[in-house]
Order: C-alpha cells, then structure tokens, then sequence
C-alpha cells in the first residue's frame, strides 16, 4: 500500500520526517519510529523502552516470539539495547487504518510487558530526545550525545585504519560478473529474460567483496559494475552466436545442396559458348542466368563456413547485418541493453549502501517539529 502522508499523521497523530521517510512520536507516551520501506510495502516499527526488572529479558524473548506467531503481519520481531523492532508488512488493501492498529498492537504490548520509555544509551527515563541515526529511530538524552558522538568517531577512525585487499575485491567482482553471465545465459536458453539476473550478479558481487575485500571503496565498486556489465552483455551475445550455430547445423545439408548445384552450373557454364547457353535455355526452357541464384548461394556458403560455433561467435558482428539472421540482431539489442540496465540500475542501488557501511561515516540527527 502506499500511505497517504497528511492522512496517516492526522490519524496517528505522528509526525513525518520527509528526509528519512520516518513517522515518529510519542503515542501512549512511547518513543516509536516507523520508517517506510520504499517499494517493499512494509514499514519498520522502532519502540524505545526499557524493563523495570533487566532479570526479565528471557522471559520478553519469548514473549517477543509467541507475539510473532500470534500476530500475521509482524515478522523479524526483536528486543534487544533497550528497543523492540519489527518489520510490520501491508497489503495493496490494507488502509492506513490497518497500520494504525498494529502499530497499537505492538503499543499495547510493549505496556503489557511494562516497558518504560528511556534513553536508549543509558536508561534515564527523563531529558531525552529523538534522534536518527543512520536512518533509525533511537532516543538519546543531553548526557549521552557526547558518548554518542565519541562511539560514531571510534567507528569512523577504525574504518579508515581498515586497509582494502584488492585480491579478495577482484575475486569478489569476479565471481559478481560470473554470476550474471551465468544467470543471464541460463535464463535466456528458457527463452525468458529476467530484469533480476543482473541485480542478483551485482549482490552477489558486493557481498563477496565485502566478506573477502575487508572494505569496499568507490573504485572496487566501479570495478564490480563495469565487470558485471560486461558479463551482461557478453551472456545474450553467446546465447545468439549459439542459435545461430544451430540454425547452420540445421540448414546445413540444404545449403551444401545449393552450393553444390551452383558451382556445377558455374562450372559447366565456364565451357559453354553463348550461342551454347542459348540453345540449352530454348530447349529447356529455364533460364541459365547464375544472378538470381547467387544471393541463396553466398547465403549458404555463409552456413557451411559457419557450422562450428567459434565461427559463428567470431563473425557474429558481420552476421546479424546480413538478411540471412537480420531477425535476431533486434532481439539481441534487446537483450543487451535490458541487462546492462539491470546491471546499472543494481549497482546504483546496491553500491551507495555498502560504500556508507564501509566509509565509517554515521549521522546522528535531532528530530524536530
């Protein structure tokens, strides 16, 4: 579903943060956060509270879990640092009214297991404030924020000290690019193409280059995109050169045929005066002139010196141009350029995330009316 902004808040009784696409405020005096996630119809519910008696937190996780199991729409559920979490999903015909009571579902729990709203760092249950950071709901007060701030500095300072091993980022871009050659070519032999074979390739890509490169930085990024593209477009213009080849397979024992009666005619023409022809083509009838047969026959030859799939893979290019397959160069655009932007497209999705991750680089932002 798609929330209607003005109408959701007047409701709620939230307030919105345009920047972050966050609803927050203090419903039923809670600190609650529900950012929407852009195209995925969900929202992540964010509660800040703490228990009165900390001995309880065994007995809250199984709460948290039968809660899960009893409520449809509620997964992920977690409570941990003094704040309960969930992924809260929506259906194309759920209202708004429908957000509001989850969100007092999941109010009315956090009352039932007696959470008192605090500061997420220390526990204060008075002086704080909401804050983003990193685009998620947390409550901070006045003593806290210069131990926040410190923490977001250490993060920033190790990161930095993290140097890249471009041997792993290589092998992990690598393996991106494989993925999506792989991907796209298994797919389009079904005869289908997918605008998520090249997304896919370019995850796959990141998270190796996250997990074996140690820290992902904007030209390992670029390298992974431009590999990954490349693939993409390399696996339709495989998958052509192998129709191709088994077109010529097919048609190979009709063009030998034409070939072979061309070049007898040809022959036998060579020794054959004019007057000669003309006799033949007034007995005959037909006509012994080689031009009309002369298209089919550089048709065929193209066949017969086509029949290994390296031929055909390597004159691909002078191919397509010819009449003879002129029907696959459209499709093969085609395919080229609905990959290459699925490629681009997952790189710019995925690359600025992973980049901010690796960059150290936190934010810490006061909500404000």
């Amino acid at each position: 579903m798609s929330l209607h902004m003005n109408q959701f808040t007047a409701m709620s009784g939230l307030r919105y943060d345009k920047q972050s696409q966050t609803y927050w405020g203090s419903p039923s005096g809670y600190p609650v956060f529900v950012t929407v996630q852009p195209r995925r119809d969900s929202v992540i519910f964010r509660l800040i509270g703490k228990l009165r008696d900390e001995s309880n937190h065994t007995a809250m996780q199984g709460a948290v879990t039968e809660f899960t199991a009893s409520h449809t729409g509620i997964s992920g559920m977690i409570y941990e640092n003094r704040c309960l979490a969930c992924a809260v999903s929506l259906t194309p015909r759920d209202t708004e009214s429908a957000l509001l009571m989850r969100i007092e579902e999941l109010l009315q729990f956090a009352m039932e297991m007696g959470l008192v709203p605090c500061c997420m760092s220390c526990g204060t249950e008075s002086g704080y404030r909401s804050y983003l950071l990193d685009d998620g709901g947390v409550t901070v007060c006045d003593n806290c924020k210069p131990y926040v701030e410190s923490k977001m500095q250490e993060a920033l300072e190790e990161k930095a000290a993290v140097q890249t091993n471009w041997f792993g980022i290589i092998i992990g871009a690598l393996a991106g690019a494989v993925c999506v050659f792989l991907l796209s070519y298994f797919i389009l032999q079904l005869s289908y193409l997918s605008f998520l074979t090249g997304v896919a390739g370019v995850l796959v890509g990141f998270a190796l280059m996250k997990k074996l490169g140690r820290k992902v930085t904007i030209p390992a990024a670029i390298l992974c995109g431009v590999l990954c593209l490349i693939a993409g477009m390399a696996a339709p213009v495989f998958e052509t050169a192998k129709e191709i080849h088994s077109y010529n397979m097919d048609n190979q024992v009709a063009a030998q045929r034409i070939v072979t009666s061309y070049e007898e005619l040809s022959d036998a023409l060579s020794d054959m005066s004019e007057e000669e022809i003309k006799a033949v083509e007034e007995y005959t009838g037909e006509s012994l002139d080689l031009a009309p047969m002369k298209s089919k026959y550089e048709d065929a030859k193209t066949i017969l010196d086509h029949i290994s799939y390296d031929a055909c893979l390597k004159d691909l290019g002078k191919m397509i141009d010819m009449d003879l397959y002129n029907d696959v160069k459209g499709e093969l655009i085609k395919c080229i350029l609905i990959l290459a932007l699925s490629v681009v497209i997952g790189t710019l999705l995925i690359a600025p995330g992973v980049l901010k991750a690796d960059s150290g680089v936190h934010t810490l932002r006061e909500l404000t009316l």
